[in-house]
């Protein structure tokens, strides 16, 4: 009987043992930097900076590769043990052109962006879902980003998420962001759809085209539901991160996701159930446009 208790408190301590990593993100100036997303490269965990630029991940090894992304910054990739003070190294960012107001004021919305049932969310880890928008000869006379459209479903009163506006690297994937600053956004509770001002940034669409993407962080307001995951065999409890994002079945998907501190085309997912058919989605993302 004694044998079986102590078996049975070894199995439950193996579950709940875990390393804990902790750091500050900073500038070259020496700032903090909030609201940076850091990912153990394997994707079992991640954190989110606080305003002091503090993190901590609870499961993370001291061998584990850490994946620091920041809007503006450099992406720097550390052994966990290292990062108890991570600096970022920002690159230049085109400071955006004085808009002159026209004359006549044009708008155009694209990505037919809608509400349908079908939702899209990460679990315990940072993400991000980005779909490209082609600079074509159809907006050529509305080439700057006036709002940013995102249909979500959230579980909790008032979640944070970020977006981010990007270029298109020589491999068509997301690249370097087009503000200096991140746009954070509350999304409220419920299906909501969200329509986010973006003309006072003055971002015009690049040549070949603009990625948005949703950016979800790990902050204690977006915290919802334990939840039990793996990491190396072992157990732990963690929380699941709102919002959801709802997806949108296409012909061909144009989107790519973040994890494991790479980006990866949307296309190459498949369902769960090997034998339920495959759905062809972006993310309801939409942009509307003007001159």
């Amino acid at each position: 009987m004694i044998m079986k208790n102590l078996l049975f408190f070894l199995l439950l301590t193996s579950v709940s043992v875990s390393a804990q990593i902790s750091g500050k993100v900073v500038n070259q100036e020496n700032n903090p930097i909030r609201l940076t997303n850091i990912w153990v490269q394997d994707g079992s965990d991640g954190a989110t900076t606080d305003s002091l630029g503090m993190f901590c991940i609870q499961t993370a090894l001291a061998k584990d590769t850490l994946v620091f992304n920041a809007s503006g910054y450099k992406i720097l990739k550390e052994v966990a043990e290292k990062t108890e003070n991570i600096v970022l190294e920002a690159y230049e960012i085109p400071q955006p052109e004085l808009v002159v107001l026209p004359e006549k004021f044009l708008q155009h919305t694209i990505g037919d962006a809608h509400y349908e049932n079908m939702y899209f969310q990460p679990g315990n880890v940072p993400y991000m879902y980005g779909r490209f928008f082609a600079n074509t000869d159809e907006i050529k006379e509305v080439q700057y980003v006036d709002r940013v459209i995102v249909y979500t479903k959230s579980a909790v009163a008032d979640a944070t998420i970020k977006i981010r506006l990007m270029r298109m690297n020589e491999y068509g994937c997301p690249s370097d962001d087009l503000l200096v600053e991140p746009i954070i956004e509350h999304v409220k509770r419920g299906n909501k759809k969200n329509v986010i001002r973006v003309l006072q940034h003055n971002v015009k669409l690049p040549k070949d085209g603009i990625f948005v993407a949703v950016e979800w962080l790990m902050t204690e307001n977006n915290q919802f539901r334990p939840a039990n995951f793996v990491k190396n065999e072992n157990l732990f409890e963690d929380y699941r991160y709102q919002p959801d994002v709802m997806n949108n079945k296409v012909e061909k998907t144009s989107s790519f996701r973040y994890m494991y501190g790479e980006w990866f085309p949307n296309d190459q997912f498949q369902p769960r159930n090997p034998n339920a058919p495959r759905e062809i989605v972006d993310p309801a993302i939409g942009l509307i446009l003007s001159n």
